[in-house]
């Protein structure tokens, strides 16, 4: 009786496997031309992670410092942080080997912004660059920024990177979310 219930029961996972591989793999619809991804960029495209707090200024700071994330060995990064009158979006972007631009939009209309990036880098189902793809979400979203500061040194830390946005925004509780893209 037991060989009969296991073997039932491998026939049954079997069918459900090859029932579950004949489905048509989708493909995303890139919103802009492809872009050849190599090396841990491919990885990075597909895996991004995402960190987000909420509350007081001095626990925002204590749990940004705690991020497991080496951002010198990122290409790109994205901060919003809003506050209770505005918002800010800082847009790390990597130059040479140990330089970042950083872009930044002031009074961001970033509650509309969120969803728009989360968008973006399900839509790219890891194909093309996510980094390129969210940059490009940015800059359509919110136009010319408010300033743009070119070759800052990398980052030591999430604490050094992502700190002073959260400690000079307005009212409490703010909102910071974090994406490492690739």
């Amino acid at each position: 009786m037991m060989k009969n219930h296991t073997l039932i029961l491998t026939v049954v996972a079997a069918g459900l496997l090859i029932g579950e591989s004949a489905y048509a793999q989708s493909t995303p619809t890139p919103t802009s031309s492809p872009i050849v991804i190599a090396g841990d960029c491919r990885s990075s495209s597909w895996n991004t992670e995402l960190y987000g707090f909420c509350g007081g200024k001095a626990a925002m700071i204590e749990k940004i410092a705690s991020l497991p994330v080496q951002l010198s060995s990122r290409r790109v990064f994205v901060q919003i942080t809003q506050g209770s009158s505005s918002g800010e979006v800082k847009l790390y972007e990597r130059q040479g080997n140990n330089t970042f631009a950083v872009t930044k939009w002031k009074n961001a209309q970033t509650f509309k912004l969120l969803p728009k990036i989360d968008k973006a880098i399900f839509d790219n189902k890891g194909v093309n660059c996510v980094g390129e793809q969210v940059i490009a979400v940015l800059r359509k979203e919110l136009g010319k920024p408010s300033e743009v500061t070119q070759d800052v040194e990398a980052p030591v830390s999430p604490a050094a990177a992502f700190s002073d946005s959260v400690q000079n925004a307005t009212g409490e509780p703010i909102r910071t979310t974090v994406w490492i893209l690739c």
